[in-house]
Protein backbone atom coordinates (compact mmCIF):
# COMPACT_ATOMS: atom_id res chain seq x y z
CA UNK A 1 0.00 0.00 0.00
CA UNK A 2 1.58 3.29 -1.03
CA UNK A 3 2.60 5.71 1.71
CA UNK A 4 0.26 8.63 2.11
CA UNK A 5 1.34 12.16 2.84
CA UNK A 6 0.19 13.65 6.08
CA UNK A 7 -2.66 16.02 5.65
CA UNK A 8 -1.59 19.65 5.59
CA UNK A 9 -3.97 21.85 7.55
CA UNK A 10 -5.52 24.53 5.41
CA UNK A 11 -5.22 28.10 6.58
CA UNK A 12 -8.39 29.92 7.19
CA UNK A 13 -8.17 33.25 5.30
CA UNK A 14 -8.13 36.28 7.57
CA UNK A 15 -10.73 38.86 6.75
CA UNK A 16 -9.23 42.00 5.15
CA UNK A 17 -5.67 40.62 5.33
CA UNK A 18 -5.00 41.37 1.67
CA UNK A 19 -6.64 44.76 2.01
CA UNK A 20 -4.42 45.66 4.96
CA UNK A 21 -1.32 44.50 3.11
CA UNK A 22 -2.27 46.62 0.09
CA UNK A 23 -2.92 49.62 2.31
CA UNK A 24 0.48 49.22 3.97
CA UNK A 25 2.18 49.00 0.60
CA UNK A 26 0.34 52.11 -0.62
CA UNK A 27 1.32 54.07 2.52
CA UNK A 28 4.95 53.12 2.00
CA UNK A 29 4.86 54.21 -1.63
CA UNK A 30 3.26 57.53 -0.70
CA UNK A 31 5.92 58.14 1.95
CA UNK A 32 8.65 57.49 -0.60
CA UNK A 33 6.91 59.76 -3.09
CA UNK A 34 6.73 62.51 -0.46
CA UNK A 35 10.45 62.21 0.22
CA UNK A 36 11.16 62.30 -3.49
CA UNK A 37 9.05 65.42 -3.90
CA UNK A 38 11.07 67.37 -1.37
CA UNK A 39 10.27 65.97 2.07
CA UNK A 40 8.52 67.86 4.84
CA UNK A 41 7.80 71.60 4.96
CA UNK A 42 10.97 72.39 6.95
CA UNK A 43 13.11 70.65 4.36
CA UNK A 44 11.38 72.36 1.46
CA UNK A 45 11.57 75.76 3.17
CA UNK A 46 15.32 75.34 3.79
CA UNK A 47 15.86 74.32 0.16
CA UNK A 48 13.81 77.24 -1.18
CA UNK A 49 15.56 79.70 1.15
CA UNK A 50 18.99 78.54 -0.01
CA UNK A 51 17.96 79.01 -3.64
CA UNK A 52 16.50 82.48 -2.99
CA UNK A 53 19.44 83.67 -0.91
CA UNK A 54 21.78 83.58 -3.90
CA UNK A 55 19.73 86.39 -5.44
CA UNK A 56 19.49 88.66 -2.38
CA UNK A 57 21.65 91.47 -3.73
CA UNK A 58 21.88 95.21 -4.30
CA UNK A 59 23.37 96.56 -7.53
CA UNK A 60 24.04 100.28 -7.90
CA UNK A 61 25.19 102.08 -11.06
CA UNK A 62 27.45 105.07 -10.44
CA UNK A 63 29.64 106.89 -12.97
CA UNK A 64 29.66 103.91 -15.32
CA UNK A 65 30.60 101.40 -12.61
CA UNK A 66 28.40 98.73 -11.04
CA UNK A 67 28.67 98.20 -7.29
CA UNK A 68 27.17 94.99 -5.95
CA UNK A 69 26.56 93.91 -2.36
CA UNK A 70 24.95 90.88 -0.75
CA UNK A 71 21.80 91.74 1.21
CA UNK A 72 20.87 90.07 4.48
CA UNK A 73 17.30 91.11 5.20
CA UNK A 74 14.70 93.86 5.25
CA UNK A 75 13.00 94.05 8.64
CA UNK A 76 9.55 95.63 8.80
CA UNK A 77 8.45 96.71 12.29
CA UNK A 78 4.68 96.44 12.43
CA UNK A 79 2.88 99.43 13.98
CA UNK A 80 0.70 98.66 17.01
CA UNK A 81 -1.48 101.73 16.48
CA UNK A 82 -3.87 101.68 13.56
CA UNK A 83 -3.09 104.50 11.18
CA UNK A 84 0.61 104.65 12.13
CA UNK A 85 3.43 104.12 9.65
CA UNK A 86 5.59 101.01 9.75
CA UNK A 87 9.37 101.26 9.95
CA UNK A 88 11.79 99.33 7.75
CA UNK A 89 15.49 98.55 7.90
CA UNK A 90 17.29 97.02 4.93
CA UNK A 91 20.73 95.61 5.75
CA UNK A 92 23.55 93.93 3.93
CA UNK A 93 27.30 93.95 3.33
CA UNK A 94 28.16 97.66 3.62
CA UNK A 95 24.49 98.63 3.22
CA UNK A 96 21.97 100.16 5.64
CA UNK A 97 18.78 101.77 4.35
CA UNK A 98 16.04 102.91 6.70
CA UNK A 99 12.64 104.50 6.18
CA UNK A 100 8.90 104.19 6.66
CA UNK A 101 6.00 102.40 5.03
CA UNK A 102 2.93 104.68 4.94
CA UNK A 103 -0.08 103.55 6.95
CA UNK A 104 -2.17 102.94 3.82
CA UNK A 105 0.43 100.40 2.63
CA UNK A 106 1.06 98.74 6.01
CA UNK A 107 1.77 95.02 5.57
CA UNK A 108 0.69 94.15 9.12
CA UNK A 109 1.08 90.88 10.95
CA UNK A 110 -0.44 89.05 8.00
CA UNK A 111 2.71 89.97 6.01
CA UNK A 112 0.71 91.33 3.07
CA UNK A 113 3.80 92.36 1.09
CA UNK A 114 1.81 92.39 -2.16
CA UNK A 115 0.41 95.77 -1.04
CA UNK A 116 3.83 97.26 -1.75
CA UNK A 117 3.97 96.22 -5.40
CA UNK A 118 4.03 99.23 -7.70
CA UNK A 119 4.52 101.63 -4.81
CA UNK A 120 7.48 103.69 -3.60
CA UNK A 121 8.93 103.60 -0.10
CA UNK A 122 10.86 106.65 1.09
CA UNK A 123 14.43 106.09 2.28
CA UNK A 124 15.44 108.47 5.08
CA UNK A 125 18.88 109.64 6.12
CA UNK A 126 18.37 108.09 9.56
CA UNK A 127 15.76 106.16 11.48
CA UNK A 128 14.80 102.53 11.74
CA UNK A 129 14.13 100.69 14.97
CA UNK A 130 13.77 103.44 17.64
CA UNK A 131 15.57 101.20 20.14
CA UNK A 132 18.66 101.25 17.93
CA UNK A 133 18.46 104.07 15.34
CA UNK A 134 20.63 103.75 12.27
CA UNK A 135 22.05 105.99 9.54
CA UNK A 136 21.46 105.10 5.89
CA UNK A 137 24.60 104.39 3.90
CA UNK A 138 25.91 102.35 0.98
CA UNK A 139 29.37 101.33 -0.15
CA UNK A 140 30.57 102.70 -3.49
CA UNK A 141 33.99 101.71 -4.74
CA UNK A 142 34.94 100.41 -1.31
CA UNK A 143 34.03 103.68 0.42
CA UNK A 144 31.00 104.13 2.69
CA UNK A 145 28.74 106.90 1.44
CA UNK A 146 25.99 108.38 3.60
CA UNK A 147 22.56 108.39 1.99
CA UNK A 148 20.68 111.69 2.25
CA UNK A 149 17.42 110.16 1.01
CA UNK A 150 15.85 108.25 -1.83
CA UNK A 151 13.17 105.77 -2.80
CA UNK A 152 12.65 102.02 -3.16
CA UNK A 153 10.09 100.94 -5.76
CA UNK A 154 8.79 97.39 -5.27
CA UNK A 155 8.09 95.54 -8.52
CA UNK A 156 7.21 92.07 -7.29
CA UNK A 157 7.15 89.68 -4.35
CA UNK A 158 8.34 86.07 -4.59
CA UNK A 159 8.66 83.13 -2.22
CA UNK A 160 6.13 81.10 -0.25
CA UNK A 161 7.68 80.78 3.22
CA UNK A 162 7.22 83.60 5.73
CA UNK A 163 9.43 84.40 8.71
CA UNK A 164 13.13 84.76 9.41
CA UNK A 165 13.85 81.27 8.04
CA UNK A 166 11.62 81.77 5.00
CA UNK A 167 12.24 82.90 1.43
CA UNK A 168 9.81 85.82 0.93
CA UNK A 169 11.63 88.31 -1.30
CA UNK A 170 10.96 91.86 -2.47
CA UNK A 171 12.34 92.82 -5.90
CA UNK A 172 12.56 96.31 -7.28
CA UNK A 173 14.51 99.41 -8.19
CA UNK A 174 15.93 102.25 -6.12
CA UNK A 175 17.30 105.77 -6.35
CA UNK A 176 19.57 107.14 -3.64
CA UNK A 177 21.07 110.59 -3.11
CA UNK A 178 24.69 110.50 -1.98
CA UNK A 179 27.33 113.25 -1.50
CA UNK A 180 29.44 114.42 -4.41
CA UNK A 181 31.97 117.17 -5.01
CA UNK A 182 29.22 119.45 -6.30
CA UNK A 183 26.73 118.66 -3.53
CA UNK A 184 24.68 115.51 -4.20
CA UNK A 185 24.32 113.00 -6.99
CA UNK A 186 21.76 110.26 -7.57
CA UNK A 187 22.74 106.63 -7.93
CA UNK A 188 20.28 104.09 -9.29
CA UNK A 189 20.04 100.36 -9.20
CA UNK A 190 18.12 97.19 -8.41
CA UNK A 191 17.58 95.11 -5.31
CA UNK A 192 16.20 91.75 -4.19
CA UNK A 193 15.95 91.23 -0.44
CA UNK A 194 14.50 88.80 2.05
CA UNK A 195 11.67 90.53 3.98
CA UNK A 196 10.39 89.74 7.48
CA UNK A 197 7.90 91.45 9.83
CA UNK A 198 8.44 91.98 13.55
CA UNK A 199 5.95 93.04 16.22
Amino acid sequence: MPATRPAVPRRTPRPFARLRAAAGLLAGLLALAGCGAGGDDATRAARDRAAARAGWTLELEDAGATHAAALERMDVFVAEDEGASEIFELRGAGVVLVGEIPADLAVGYEEAFERLVGRELVVAASGGDPRAPKTSSVTLGGVAAPVAGGTLRVEKVTGRWDGAEGDRTLHGTLELRVPSAGGERTVRGRFAVHVVTWG
